[in-house]
């Protein structure tokens, strides 16, 4: 499915996880470190990187580092153990593009792999008529049709790259930011579906997995009327997006900020943690039911909140 690089220092768990990864149909190739990863990279084709964290000579943060400045265009994953949250939350603002906790190898790996690979293979037959875009603005009225997410951001995508406002890792990043703010207004806000009865990202936006629960909650009161609104601006300078539902709304007191990292050993917030670390701004409405998601290109960023 891809051919995936594998840094990780320990043989046992680079073990297991070639393993993970050749049972998912990837072709796999491992070194024991960032600095070895970089020289590999030089020569070699590689379409996604799996890093640990915590490895001697370069760690993985300073993996991410360097992939943003010579293969920009090469997404890295990041694995993370217990103890290493804060080295993930900054691997995850300077570049990379998910991260899986060892604790959870078995059951995310293979699905972040493809959630990021889905978001990087976007079709570019329109690029050059893209190019010439300087301001471009979408809005979209959706069903609660999981079907719809992956062209919707393929789209998105396709425009940004076009407009040459974004490449490669950022992309990817960008998409899976939108990825989870759309599944969680369809599934959490029109459906109030709960973490424990709804199906993995990887399956909802892939394989538009369902269940007995999610079909009669679409054809049903007062879940069937209930539509999410998408509304997606962009220019030059910067990317907005808008992801509205017709729900009630959560708690906007539980959304992580920047500097917390103790979400990212969970299943369950992984989707905010994303949103939070990969744009500048974000922004919810007083209940919770509207997100709005901007990323700035050759501007100087917020570190926190608005600017």
């Amino acid at each position: 499915m891809a051919r995936v690089l594998l840094v990780e220092d320990s043989p046992t768990q680079a073990i297991e996880m070639r393993m993970l990864l050749e049972a998912g149909s990837h072709t796999v190739h491992h070194v024991g470190n960032g600095k070895v990863a970089l020289e590999y990279l030089e020569s070699h084709p590689i379409e996604l990187v799996v890093t640990d964290l915590d490895m001697p000579e370069m760690n993985g943060l300073d993996l991410v580092r360097n992939m943003q400045l010579n293969f920009e265009h090469i997404p890295a994953v990041l694995v993370t153990a217990k103890g290493s949250e804060e080295l993930a939350s900054r691997a995850l603002q300077q570049g990379a593009a998910g991260y899986v906790p060892k604790n959870h190898l078995s059951t995310l790996l293979n699905d972040t792999i493809v959630d990021v690979l889905g978001v990087f293979r976007t079709d570019t037959s329109f690029s050059k008529l893209i190019s010439t875009l300087t301001e471009n603005t979408f809005k979209f009225d959706m069903p609660n049709d999981a079907s719809l997410i992956s062209p919707l951001i393929g789209l998105l995508m396709q425009v940004a790259s076009g407009m040459e406002v974004a490449s490669g890792t950022e992309l990817v990043r960008l998409g899976t930011a939108v990825e989870h703010a759309i599944v969680n207004a369809m599934f959490r806000g029109n459906l109030e579906l709960g973490p424990s009865v709804t199906p993995s990202h990887r399956a909802i936006v892939y394989d538009d997995a369902t269940s007995d629960l999610i079909e009669r909650r679409k054809v049903s009161e007062p879940y069937a009327g209930r539509r999410v609104y998408v509304e997606a601006t962009a220019t030059k300078t910067h990317i907005r997006f808008l992801v509205r539902d017709d729900g009630n709304g959560f708690d906007i007191a539980k959304v992580p900020r920047r500097d917390e990292c103790q979400k990212l050993d969970t299943e369950s917030g992984r989707g905010l943690v994303l949103m939070q670390c990969f744009t500048d701004e974000l922004n919810f409405n007083i209940t919770g039911n509207e997100v709005e998601m901007i990323k700035r290109f050759g501007a100087v960023k917020p570190q926190n909140g608005k600017s």
